[in-house]
């Protein structure tokens, strides 16, 4: 019996996808990487992903800006893989090629001519030819004698090629090398694409593209203002004030749109990370689902602009009471729109104050990751603050020299929440001034009168104190232990989250909220 593929044959058309934009457009798609190559490791390329949906799944070549049909299938669940033999990293499969076909429909005609030859056969489309591939050869000498039984074929072997398999069979083949791509497109219900991803739910599309060698990047084509659905819950409790809600739809879609192609190099526009802005697919019966179609619905469209050209969205989660920061305090430049300003009715949280205690030892590592040696840490110093507060310079000392770190670095460096914080550390000690009043003081680094009449600086030694009731005790004067107490969560620029729902709650509408967090600004419609 004749093996036959349960297709459905549609003829190719061509259909103009994503328009060209501009800073005043507002584009209908955009694109998400899901799986790629990512520098920070918090998403991993993908070998094989299972895509599946409540409707027919149909396949599609992209080219980013236009795409056209293939054929749609009636099949309801596909895994497309990397073409690797043994799923790993050994090497792409060798195969057989033979034939030139203008479309799907003749390449699936002439396959049944090949399936007696006792070899995998299927149609395939390859650098802008349907072709038809025979057998997954893992090595080219298996390849080249296969080739001698069957007249006209081709030995051939491709880095870009991805295979679409229905119980480990493979059903067709793509390979449009770097400018074409293998793009899955579930049919529509009630207007709406919805497709699986490895069981997680997303709107739109789903795209293949093998730029990097043998990684396979998975990437959500979606509509932007669906995209949007999808942070708001990952990002903000839709369940808030909707003023709050519809204030961060706004901040969100503006910062998707100014940062559009900042994955280019990857081949999709947004990552689905905080390097961007966390994305969780289809809200569809998740959490506050109504909330926030309702609230992007609402806003649809809307936009920051400063001077006509749409912000820099950034935004965080708390600052603990204190005014945000001015941009130049934790990145390289000033912004005009970003200037610090009163977050005093932020709503209290579980970051508004935190404390992280570590021993030297334990910060000595989080260097060595960093790959900064200083040698055993003698200290900590905060050289400079922000006049609202923040740690703008902070200088580690230790046997080995000095480090000096500057704005946002002085968080990051040890993992911290924010860069308001104070340092104590267990060698402090309290001194009595002129006027009885007591203050907290470091013994690290401080210069003293020694036995012989001479000032000098104290890290290796141990000192002797006086507590309050005139006893004599020993203090090291370098601390084995800091504590780090700090107000907030985030770089603490632009839009605080937990103090625009303190606005809300206090009756500011949307516009009101953003105008207080970004300076000088204008809410327009595109």
């Amino acid at each position: 019996m004749k093996k036959t593929l349960l297709l459905l044959l549609i003829a190719s058309i061509s259909i103009g996808f994503f328009p060209i934009y501009a800073q005043n457009t507002v584009p209908l798609w955009i694109r998400i990487g899901l799986y790629y190559n990512d520098q920070y490791d918090k998403v991993k390329p993908s070998d094989s992903t299972t895509i599946s949906a409540d409707n027919n799944l149909n396949f599609y070549i992209s080219d980013d800006k236009n795409y056209s049909l293939i054929t749609a299938t009636n099949f309801k669940s596909l895994v497309v893989s990397k073409d690797v033999y043994n799923n790993s990293q050994n090497g792409a499969y060798y195969h057989l090629v033979v034939g030139n076909y203008i479309s799907y429909l003749d390449a699936l005609k002439a396959i049944n001519n090949y399936y007696n030859l006792g070899y995998e056969v299927y149609p395939a489309y390859i650098l802008g030819t349907y072709k038809i591939i025979i057998g997954n050869f893992d090595s080219i000498a298996k390849a080249q004698q296969a080739k001698a039984k069957i007249y006209g074929s081709e030995v051939f072997q491709s880095n870009t090629l991805v295979r679409v398999m229905d119980n480990n069979k493979t059903i067709f083949a793509f390979d449009g090398g770097t400018e074409k791509f293998l793009m899955i497109v579930p049919t529509a219900i009630n207007g709406i694409e919805k497709i699986k991803v490895n069981s997680k739910l997303y709107r739109g599309r789903i795209e293949f593209k093998r730029l990097k060698s043998s990684d396979m990047t998975v990437i959500n084509v979606t509509k932007l203002e669906e995209y949007l659905y999808g942070i708001i819950r990952m990002e903000i409790d839709p369940l808030w004030n909707p003023e709050v809600v519809k204030a961060f739809a706004i901040v969100a879609r503006t910062y998707a749109l100014q940062n559009l192609n900042k994955h280019s190099s990857m081949g999709f526009d947004l990552c689905p990370t905080d390097d961007c802005q966390v994305y969780g697919g289809a809200v569809d019966g998740t959490y506050g689902e109504k909330q926030a179609i309702s609230a992007v619905d609402a806003t649809k469209g809307e936009v920051i602009t400063y001077n006509g050209k749409l912000i820099s969205a950034v935004y965080f989660s708390s600052t603990g009471g204190i005014p945000t920061e001015d941009s130049e305090n934790v990145w390289k430049y000033p912004v005009e729109y970003l200037r610090s300003v009163d977050n005093s009715k932020e709503t209290p949280n579980s970051k508004s104050q935190w404390t992280f205690q570590f021993s030297k030892n334990e910060l000595k590592e989080k260097l060595k990751v960093r790959k900064i040696d200083v040698g055993d840490i003698l200290d900590i110093q905060i050289l400079e603050k922000t006049k609202v507060g923040r740690v703008l310079r902070l200088k580690i000392i230790g046997t080995n020299g000095e480090y000096e770190v500057q704005k946002e670095t002085t968080r990051t460096i040890f993992g911290l929440y924010s860069q308001a914080y104070s340092i104590a550390t267990d060698s402090d000690i309290n001194t009595v001034n002129e006027d009885n009043s007591v203050k907290r003081e470091r013994v690290s680094g401080k210069y003293i009168l020694n036995e012989d009449g001479v000032m000098e600086q104290v890290y290796n030694t141990n000192i002797n104190a006086v507590d309050e009731n005139g006893q004599t005790f020993e203090i090291s004067t370098i601390p084995n232990t800091y504590t780090f107490n700090g107000f907030g969560w985030g770089h603490g620029v632009g839009m605080s989250q937990w103090g625009a729902k303190g606005l809300a709650d206090k009756g500011y509408t949307y516009k009101q909220i953003i105008k207080h967090y970004y300076t000088g600004v204008e809410i327009e419609k595109r």
